[in-house]
């Protein structure tokens, strides 16, 4: 009798313990997801400006400057595209919709016309600094990076992730250039290249508004 209540006795002492360990564990899982998330937004805080930085060249980070800065790649990149120092800012930086290609030239640009918005608004901004500001290259990579950074987080994000060893799928998101997903008529706001031609950025009319 006395064996079969210390046999009893064992199994209660290994439930409890077994269900104590489960209730640790899954209370570890909890915390740790938050603690992920924290860091999350840590990253986000330390690489990503938010709208309305101001900067250095006197012009808030937004989606609203998106046609200013498209229609400057019309009508000031042909002034400077023989000025060194538009080819060697922007070619230290990637493309943020096709990385296996320099900020200077996307994957799309192979047709005469084409290209994704979100380059175009890099080079006209580049171009910008350049002719209106005299810039030096460096200081239009600085500002061309900061610019991408804001309007296609998404992928700054990624790469960051990727780089401390963190699953960007974890958080929705991936290093695959958004020219690769077929997301090139996209808004630039939703993860994609803005258009290939005309500007498609709803978020601009949203701010207005």
């Amino acid at each position: 009798m006395r064996s079969y209540q210390l046999h009893k006795h064992f199994q209660i002492v290994r439930f409890v313990g077994l269900t104590m360990a489960v209730i640790s564990l899954l209370a570890g899982l909890g915390i740790a997801q938050e603690t992920d998330e924290t860091v999350f937004e840590e990253i986000r805080a330390e690489i990503i400006p938010i709208e309305e930085t101001e900067t250095e060249y006197g012009i808030p980070l937004s989606l609203t400057s998106l046609p200013q800065f498209v229609e400057w790649w019309y009508t000031v990149v042909p002034l400077v595209e023989n000025d060194a120092r538009y080819f060697d800012g922007l070619s230290v930086l990637v493309a943020p919709c096709c990385d296996d290609n320099q900020a200077f030239k996307c994957c799309c640009e192979t047709d005469e016309g084409q290209a994704c918005n979100i380059i175009r608004s890099g080079k006209g901004l580049a171009a910008h600094l350049i002719q209106d500001l005299d810039y030096d290259a460096e200081q239009v990579a600085a500002s061309v990076l900061e610019w991408f950074r804001f309007a296609r987080s998404d992928y700054y994000l990624a790469v960051e992730l990727q780089s401390r060893e963190i699953d960007p799928d974890l958080y929705g998101l991936t290093t695959q250039g958004s020219c690769y997903r077929g997301m090139c008529d996209i808004p630039i706001s939703e993860g994609g290249c803005g258009g290939m031609k005309e500007l498609i950025e709803p978020a601009i009319e949203t701010t207005d508004s």
